[in-house]
């Protein structure tokens, strides 16, 4: 395979595309919301994927149960469980050999996150994959965050490449926007909590990762 068939690079949102990290966020905050008595729905919980609106649960849990929270316990309790369920955390199903495949190949790898630098490196980190990338743009970096373009626009800067030219991988109506409004040619493959978000703006939808190869994502971006 020749470069000519290469993209010019693979950008990857984190949660929920390179790791299910989703579905510990909404187990951390739907325990600590059941120790109140209240109940975190997974209806709520997909309204905010891929945003950074699940910040404001602590609020929320107090508006719905009409009484006082106190913050620091609640997210005491919610790191508390949030850590144990991160020590089990793995990659999705065919991401480490496609990211593997293509640094292999020379090419330039990137992330565009909703998420901060230090929870992006930490989370890379823990799956042996940080020194895969290139490039890292996270909601701390970006100018702004998804669904604006700028996080994939900057990433593909980073790396110094042309974003028609670049493949974005997505799990999120939020993502989603983000990357095709960047103009890049946008795969989604949603996990269970997003199962149910309109993503018919990407390119493809899949539900494995192991199902693409670098020759054809070549072909997506170079006809």
């Amino acid at each position: 395979m020749g470069p000519i068939d290469l993209p010019d690079a693979l950008v990857f949102d984190l949660d929920g595309t390179i790791v299910d990290t989703e579905s510990i966020e909404y187990e951390s905050i739907r325990q600590v919301w059941a120790s109140h008595g209240a109940d975190y729905t997974i209806t709520r919980f997909e309204q905010v994927i891929g945003t950074s609106s699940a910040a404001n649960w602590h609020y929320e849990l107090e508006a719905l149960t009409g009484r006082p929270v106190n913050a620091s316990v609640a997210r005491e309790h919610y790191d508390q469980v949030r850590t144990q369920l991160l020590s089990t955390l793995s990659a999705r199903p065919g991401i480490v050999a496609l990211i593997k495949q293509a640094s292999a190949a020379g090419v330039p790898l990137a992330v565009a996150s909703n998420s901060t630098m230090a929870w992006a490196e930490a989370r890379l980190g823990d799956l042996g994959l940080r020194d895969f990338f290139n490039a890292i743009i996270t909601i701390d970096i970006a100018s702004h965050p998804k669904p604006y373009p700028h996080p994939y626009l900057e990433a593909c800067a980073a790396v110094d490449a042309v974003p028609a030219r670049s493949i974005a991988f997505e799990d999120s109506t939020t993502g989603t926007t983000s990357a095709r409004a960047a103009g890049l040619y946008t795969i989604a493959c949603p996990v269970a909590l997003s199962a149910g978000h309109d993503l018919s703006a990407a390119h493809q939808i899949i539900d494995s990762h192991a199902e693409l190869s670098l020759t054809d994502l070549g072909r997506a971006v170079r006809p």
